[in-house]
């Protein structure tokens, strides 16, 4: 995962993409890098270093409504993903906001299907039951990553990539779950098989670098993010030359 790089995020704060820069620095072929999908409704958290909690679409389904700084309702909330996320976006600048509100469903509904979100907001200072809650778009699911054919081999000789780091085109642009399922029970099983049918023939090779390259853990991990984020700026420009 790269949710690491952004403000909010789904992801652990130390899931920052870094094979991915590893694969941009050395050649190795990526696809898709831009395509990142953002989680409309996750809780406020003025901490930085806060892993963003999910506000389900279910909730939303069953009947919350988004409100502006005034209270007002200003969206369809049943809008998909990511044009809800621009809704959201659009009306925190007009507000000056970091967050919209969101109005939570009766207290049944969330008693009897939603209790770990209730938790959750419980902790965080919220009383869902008898006020809103402060709700930001956050980065969620990351499809792209290093290019990758059906058995999780990498355009280098003797390189595999398994799991979010991975592009093997099955999931699309906009998946809803179930990457891990797919790397864990198919894709490893396919390069595991194929590097065991490959062991044989494996060269070894001694490998030299500068150990001060890597020992400034600062320097590496913001040069990692800069190749990550220029990449995914770069492709989200050509995808709009493309779209124009």
């Amino acid at each position: 995962g790269i949710g690491g790089i952004y403000r909010h995020s789904t992801n652990f704060r130390h899931l920052t993409g870094d094979a991915v820069a590893i694969a941009l620095k050395h050649g190795i072929e990526t696809e898709h890098v831009n395509y990142v999908q953002i989680h409309p409704t996750t809780l406020y958290s003025k901490e930085p270093e806060d892993r963003s909690f999910l506000i389900s679409e279910s909730v939303r389904g069953e009947g919350a409504l988004l409100y502006n700084k005034n209270h007002e309702r200003f969206v369809n909330e049943l809008l998909p993903r990511d044009l809800l996320t621009i809704e959201i976006r659009k009306q925190m600048e007009k507000d000056g906001t970091d967050y919209v509100w969101e109005d939570m469903i009766d207290r049944k509904e969330l008693e009897e299907h939603f209790p770990n979100i209730v938790e959750h907001c419980k902790e965080m200072g919220y009383d869902v039951y008898t006020e809103c809650i402060p709700v930001v778009p956050a980065q969620h699911y990351f499809m792209g990553g290093i290019k990758v054919d059906l058995s999780s081999k990498t355009s280098m000789d003797q390189l595999y990539a398994i799991g979010e780091t991975a592009c093997n085109g099955v999931h699309g642009k906009n998946r809803l779950a179930s990457n891990s399922l797919l790397e864990s029970l198919v894709f490893a099983k396919r390069a595991a098989k194929e590097m065991t049918e490959q062991f044989d023939r494996t060269k070894i090779e001694e490998i030299s670098y500068r150990e001060d390259d890597y020992t400034d853990k600062k320097k590496l991990a913001a040069e990692y993010k800069a190749l990550l984020k220029a990449e995914i700026a770069r492709e989200n420009e050509e995808a709009q030359k493309h779209s124009a």
